[in-house]
């Protein structure tokens, strides 16, 4: 099946705008497959337009744009970026600068929201060539038509979902339909995003973690990260004590990183401390405050993670840790891969009961610290 566009099209392109709603544990995938299109095309000016077009603006925005874009400008191939808005008048602003650069394409890659995408694409230019992703309609099946009408190219993102095993297979197939990309024009071979961690940042991560074990080379460091963007993926304070109160029955050398979004902190931070069984352990609250890079710094230098299904479980396939991750079932195509034992929970990652994070977390162990000074069980 050919490509939507073309490679002469991209041949004789200047500048492409790219959109889709973009997340972080998205752009561990999709990031690679914008390096191969700058690495075969290294004439074209590749923009993102990242503001996920909805008509109610989120409270976390600020903090994902601040994350986003750091790491968007970490990759050096991106020109210029439309990050969430804080209100429409923004979005129109956003616009606007965008009509102003002429783009000879548009390409918008996701699922949510695919008619306001159309919609914006057209609106920022009436000659680019448009190519867009197209998903089953919510509520609206009259406006999606006429959105979808004035592009020039589409493709349905459901069948490619339904033909796609993990989300890799799922953007492979994206790119390749509306790019003509394949997995030969990867830079590294993967199909997921190596990173490379600044020393500075590497320094800071370690100096936390000498901080935490106080300068004790056996303790364990757990890192956890029990929240997300979505209610259904987190995992309940009240759970994920006693997921820490069943390690400490059985481990004596635990030491835990809770990592937080920046507009959780002060909150986890106070129930730990408000905590009069947690707040006797090993526990230290973390955000990445400074920059992005922080946080998989601090995973890399962790010996294992436990995380909801969200951007720091896909960063520790990244950064080769072993983990336990804790997901809806309705989620599969987002199970990390690599060295990672899945628990699945029916519509709710809070279905999976503290005992079973436990009994995994303990397989890890066992599978790669048996026999190591960490690996300290209780009597």
């Amino acid at each position: 099946m050919s490509s939507l566009i073309s490679h002469t099209q991209l041949q004789s392109a200047q500048r492409i705008l790219y959109m889709t709603h973009l997340a972080i544990g998205d752009f561990v995938y999709q990031s690679v497959w914008l390096k191969a299109l700058k690495a075969k095309y290294p004439h074209l000016v590749i923009d993102v337009w990242f503001d996920d077009c909805r008509s109610r603006p989120q409270s976390w925005a600020t903090g994902r744009n601040k994350v986003l874009n750091e790491w968007i400008d970490a990759l050096g191939i991106i020109d210029n970026t439309y990050p969430i808005v804080g209100n429409l008048a923004q979005r129109q602003g956003y616009i606007k600068q965008a009509q102003a650069l002429n783009y000879d394409l548009i390409v918008f890659i996701g699922k949510n929201r695919s008619e306001q995408f159309a919609k914006i694409a057209r609106k920022i230019s009436t000659s680019a060539f448009v190519v867009a992703s197209k998903s089953k309609p919510l509520s609206n099946p009259l406006a999606k038509w006429l959105y979808f009408k004035n592009i020039d190219a589409h493709f349905s993102y459901d069948d490619i979902a339904k033909r796609s095993k993990h989300i890799t297979d799922l953007y492979s197939l994206c790119f390749e339909r509306a790019l003509d990309l394949t997995c030969d024009d990867l830079v590294d071979g993967k199909k997921q995003l190596v990173f490379n961690v600044d020393d500075v940042y590497q320094q800071q991560a370690r100096i936390l973690i000498e901080k935490s074990t106080q300068n004790d080379n056996n303790k364990l460091i757990v890192f956890v990260n029990h929240l997300s963007t979505a209610d259904k993926r987190d995992y309940p304070f009240a759970q994920l004590k006693q997921v820490i109160l069943g390690l400490e029955k059985k481990y004596q050398n635990l030491v835990y990183i809770f990592n937080c979004p920046p507009d959780k902190l002060n909150e986890v931070t106070t129930q730990v401390a408000e905590d009069s069984d947690l707040n006797r352990l090993a526990v230290t609250t973390f955000t990445a405050k400074q920059n992005f890079f922080q946080l998989p710094a601090l995973i890399a230098e962790s010996d294992i993670v436990i995380s909801a299904e969200t951007a720091t479980a896909h960063l520790a396939v990244c950064m080769g840790k072993p983990q336990v991750t804790i997901m809806s079932n309705d989620l599969t195509l987002w199970q990390p891969q690599g060295d990672s034992i899945i628990l699945t929970g029916s519509g709710q990652a809070k279905s999976i009961t503290p005992l079973q994070i436990v009994d995994a977390f303990t397989k890890q162990l066992q599978q790669h610290f048996s026999g190591t000074p960490k690996l300290a069980e209780r009597a």
